[in-house]
């Protein structure tokens, strides 16, 4: 357990064994990702009534698609021993990539979208009043 927090651990060069349990593990979670990404993105497409939920749903599964396929090709470097792509850092980095991504989706939906609601209903309120095609 202290070598996993050491610097030499993660920054060397030499790829890790992915052929046990554990990288069985991380393999699932890999192809897990890029599953539910697009399973999200059909929902997302057929269910979403609200444009918002809609885009939230397009972004969820943008996430989940990108770094699902970026952790499979990250595994395959891995597994096939290649030096400087299987390395062990890009484990790390591809887990900050991902929170990185979920807090601006976070963001994006607490923030922007009530933002565009009130903006979408106060142009509604206003067009109530202005002469247009008759429905």
């Amino acid at each position: 357990m202290s070598a996993f927090l050491q610097p030499s651990y993660w920054f060397t060069m030499n790829p890790p064994e992915v052929a046990g349990l554990l990288g069985t593990v991380v393999f699932v979670v890999f192809v897990l990702f890029f599953v539910l990404g697009i399973v999200g993105h059909l929902v997302a497409e057929r269910k979403g009534s609200d444009r918002f939920v809609r885009e939230a749903g397009h972004k969820i599964s943008t996430l989940l698609i990108t770094m699902g396929l970026l952790g499979v090709l990250l595994f395959f470097f891995s597994f096939e021993q290649i030096r400087m792509f299987g390395a062990r850092f890009w484990y790390p980095l591809w887990g900050i990539a991902v929170i990185f991504w979920s807090v601006l989706i976070v963001r994006y939906l607490k923030r922007d979208v009530p933002l565009m609601r009130a903006r979408e209903a106060s142009s509604r309120a206003q067009r109530q009043y202005l002469p247009g095609r008759k429905k």
